[in-house]
Parts: structure tokens; sequence; C-alpha cells
């Protein structure tokens, strides 16, 4: 029988930003270099936060420790306490920031990060006025040069100016539903005409694996490339929130190689004269290690999950 006069528990906050750096980072090593705390204090810390809930959080798997179901549910609750708590504290802080701030997305991050950026600035500064333009990447960094834009949202790195990452996203090969790669013959790529940064990731990979490829079909923007994939002509590679029920996952089972993971970085120009970019671009720096995104095949929802071991 349930207890209801059981006392809820406080969870400290040290603990839990310690908590979430450790499943992030992999290794408590790692961790402590984050949270300015030794190696050993953090494993004190994580043991401290398994009496305080009363469940065991990390499991011995050989020599290195995994995250138990029960540390995989705290987790996402850690994450959401501490971004509640991190917001509230800067909301207090800049609740009079006004003034307009104009960001460029590039087009590959409007339907994946973009939404959740512009909600984080708007629930933090709700006085600033927020001009967004959306445009192809490499156009994102001319912008960002000629000061068009105060900050800048790209699946890319960029070659200049300085940079965060927000959240890292695995890549993978997207064909139809129905669609079967036959073997043996050159794969039927779907790609962005060039410029694109993910166009030549995807040709170099295919190459270094010493697969056969040709181009079944060039599009010039993303729905265009969605559309040409979900009607059968060819294959591409994209983050997981690319995802839908029209398309499918191929893999390794397939031949094809294993691709490295999507990281959503925001950029500002350093010679810029918007003091209010810098305050939002160093106030997203300073946040807790940038998360991964993973979800089921079938689409799923924004869970993060840890699927690696944690070393000591």
């Amino acid at each position: 029988m349930i207890n209801a006069n059981r006392p809820i528990l406080n969870l400290d906050l040290d603990l839990l930003r310690t908590f979430v750096a450790v499943a992030d980072l992999n290794t408590f090593a790692a961790a402590a270099v984050a949270v300015s705390r030794t190696q050993s204090a953090v494993s004190q810390q994580m043991q401290r936060l398994e009496q305080l809930v009363g469940k065991e959080l990390f499991a011995r798997h050989g020599r290195n420790k995994l995250l138990t179901e029960h540390g995989i549910q705290l987790l996402g609750y850690a994450r959401k306490i501490l971004r509640f708590n991190d917001e509230a504290c800067m909301s207090l802080m800049f609740s009079n920031l006004q003034g307009v701030l104009t960001l460029g997305a590039s087009d590959e991050t409007a339907d994946t990060i973009l939404p959740f950026v512009l909600s984080r600035i708007t629930s933090v500064y709700p006085k600033l006025a927020l001009d967004v333009r959306v445009k192809r990447n490499p156009q994102m960094q001319d912008m960002l040069a000629q000061q068009e834009v105060d900050l800048i949202i790209t699946a890319h790195r960029q070659l200049q100016g300085e940079s965060v990452v927000l959240r890292t996203s695995p890549t993978l090969w997207y064909c139809a539903a129905d669609y079967i790669l036959q073997p043996g013959e050159p794969i039927p790529l779907v790609l962005l005409d060039d410029p694109s940064p993910c166009r030549d990731l995807l040709l170099a990979k295919l190459n270094e694996a010493g697969l056969s490829w040709r181009i079944a079909y060039v599009a010039s923007t993303l729905p265009a490339m969605r559309a040409a994939v979900k009607a059968g002509l060819g294959i591409t590679a994209r983050p997981v929130e690319m995802m839908s029920p029209e398309l499918r996952v191929l893999g390794q089972s397939e031949g094809l190689p294993q691709l490295p993971e999507t990281e959503y970085h925001l950029s500002r120009n350093p010679n810029s004269q918007n003091e209010l970019a810098d305050v939002i671009f160093e106030a997203m720096e300073s946040l807790q290690t940038p998360w991964r995104y993973t979800a089921p095949v079938d689409g799923g929802d924004d869970s993060v999950l840890l699927d690696g071991s944690i070393s000591e």
C-alpha cells in the first residue's frame, strides 16, 4: 500500500548537476572537470544522491558503469529540474532586457532545434523582439560576417566566429518505407545541391568505405529532398529528427557506413556591436553540456537516453 503521508524529498541541485554531467560525458573524470570538482568528490556526490533517492542509479558492468533503469528515469527529470532552475534565475536577472535580436537559422534547423531555442529565449527574455531569418546553410556565414544577423543556428560548425554546441543528434540513412536497396548496384543518392557540407560528408564516407554510388536526384530545398526520398527515388542521410512514418532507417546490415553525429551550433560574430547577442550567446554557453537527441525509429518524442557506459 502506498503511504500518502510519506514526505517528498528535496533533491539537491548540485547533486543533480553533477549527475547530468556524468551521464552526458560518460566518465566521472570528465564530469569532475565540468563541475569543477575532484573525481573522488564526484563519486561521493553520486553516492549521496543514491542514498537520497533510495535507489541504485549506477550498475557495475565490467570495468565501467551503466545507468540503471532508475538512473535513466531520474536523468530525464534532472534535466527538466535544472532547466527550469536555470531559466528562473536568468529570467529574474534579464527580465527587463529589451531590444531587437536578429537570429539567422539554416533551413535544416528550422524543424529541429530552432523552435526550442526560440522558446527558451522568449521565456527568459520576454521583452525581447526577435527577427528570425531562415536561409540555406552556406548563406548563414556570409550574413553573420556582414552583420545582417546577430546570431546564427546551423547544423555545421562555422569557419569563422565563435560557436557553442547546443545539441547533438545521430545521423541516419533514410529511404522510403517500402524501398528496397538493391545489393551490388551503385547506391542511388538524393542530395541537396552544392554547396552542402552534409552532401560532402556523405560522399566522403561512401568513398572511404569503397562503395559505388550515383546521384539519383538533386534538390534545392530540404522539403524537395524529403519528397524525393519518400517517392522512392533513392536514399539520403539526415539527423534523426527527419524520421517519419513514410521513411525507414537503413544501416550497416545494408552495407552502409556509420555516420558522425550532427552538431547544432549557435555562432556569433565577435565584432558585432549588439550587446543582446553577447548576453544570449554567453547564457547559452554557460548552460550544462550539450544534450543528445534520440528518438525511436517510428518518430517518437524528444526523449534523452544514455546509450554508453560510464567510466570512473
